[in-house]
């Protein structure tokens, strides 16, 4: 089909989509037990939380940079490869890793990448589809993306039963080396750079107050800290093993799956930003969950609300972004709300860290649930406001 973004299943969003899997299935494969390395090595969940937080800060400003890159030269392809081949080739180095620092340098490597590519890649896929459709691109998109992300442990955990970590880690160059092919073979590059009249429009128009409002918002929830690490400790101890932890993630990631389309589907019909509080419920629930509860088959509850919660927000807060922005800042503007959400997560993931380490799992996801109800009350403020915006 054709790139002329009057639907969704076209070569760009297909090739994008494959791209993502194939990635995830590399990254979620060393991500689900890097947590669990790391305490092998003789860290605590302080460590843990840091490595996280510096790896979103990591991304964050260099998917703020690449965004604002794309907006300047137009050259999405070329950023969204370059990306993915430096995280594809990064992550078979952590086996030769003994020591936090050095995990954390590849973590950073591999996290340039991410954020080189991200904000790129996503002007792509909104450049591909039409308004009408661009719910159902991501949420397709997503929905791959994420079934990658529940191959991955699932490979994890037959490659950690025979090959320890290290093996775990060197498989990761066969998806990750795929994932690259198919996006140099199969994606169009899509002419972004704007005329120097449009740009001269849209940089004096700039970003109205329900683009910083949701801003604000992403903010919040970075801040939550609300990580896939922390639930991966907590499962443990309360007694699940390393490998039966892994594979409550991996359902986590399928329920993802499962939903990521359908919201994208829901978006286009009523509006993302009528969705987009349940975000913050589903977040705050989950966190209370874990605070008020420790029976033995809790963790599979609160992973499911997890991937609940991920399949909100992770295609909701694309989908908006495109919504809230003219279409020649879009570049600009994806680096700024993947750059925002980072930037706050770092401290978030560190707060969270540190409470439980200190203060003990409850304390810790007490914080997630209360910041994540200040979200709430944001996003049913900026239902209201871009409401009044449309009747007037």
């Amino acid at each position: 089909m054709s790139n002329n973004g009057k639907n969704y299943l076209n070569k760009n969003i297909i090739g994008l989509s494959l791209t993502s899997l194939l990635t995830d299935i590399s990254s979620e494969s060393v991500y689900a037990v890097i947590p669990f390395y790391i305490k092998s090595l003789g860290y605590g969940r302080e460590i843990i939380g840091l490595i996280d937080g510096v790896g979103e800060l990591t991304a964050s400003i260099f998917k703020y940079l690449s965004g604002f890159i794309a907006q300047r030269v137009g050259r999405l392809k070329l950023l969204t490869v370059i990306g993915y081949s430096l995280s594809a080739f990064s992550k078979p180095f952590f086996a030769l890793t003994k020591h936090w620092l050095e995990i954390m340098i590849i973590k950073i490597i591999d996290r340039i990448g991410k954020g080189i590519r991200t904000s790129p890649r996503d002007t792509l896929l909104a450049s591909s589809a039409s308004k009408e459709f661009r719910g159902r691109a991501f949420g397709l998109h997503r929905a791959l993306d994420t079934i990658g992300a529940a191959l991955g442990p699932l490979m994890a955990i037959f490659l950690l039963m025979y090959f320890k970590y290290v093996g775990v880690f060197l498989f990761s160059i066969i998806p990750g080396s795929l994932a690259v092919l198919i996006l140099f073979c199969v994606v169009k590059d899509i002419e972004y750079k704007p005329s120097k009249k449009s740009s001269i429009e849209a940089e004096k128009y700039g970003f109205d107050y329900l683009f910083w409002l949701f801003i604000t918002s992403i903010v919040i929830g970075g801040l939550a800290g609300y990580t896939q690490s922390f639930l991966l400790i907590r499962s443990n101890e309360i007694g699940w093993s390393e490998e039966f932890s892994i594979a409550f993630l991996v359902l986590s990631n399928l329920f993802y799956a499962s939903l990521a389309y359908p919201v994208g589907y829901m978006s286009d019909l009523i509006g993302g930003y009528k969705l987009y509080p349940l975000v913050f419920a589903l977040q705050s629930l989950g966190s209370f969950f874990i605070v008020v509860t420790t029976n033995h088959y809790t963790p599979i509850i609160f992973f499911l609300i997890y991937g609940a919660y991920m399949a909100f927000h992770d295609t909701l807060m694309r989908i908006m972004t495109s919504t809230y922005v003219k279409k020649y800042l879009r570049a600009k503007a994806y680096g700024i709300m993947h750059g925002s959400y980072g930037l706050s997560a770092l401290l978030g993931y560190y707060i969270v860290g540190r409470l439980y380490d200190v203060y003990g799992y409850k304390t810790a996801f007490t914080y997630t649930s209360l910041m994540s109800i200040l979200g709430l009350i944001i996003s049913i403020v900026l239902i209201y406001k871009t409401h009044s915006k449309i009747r007037g």
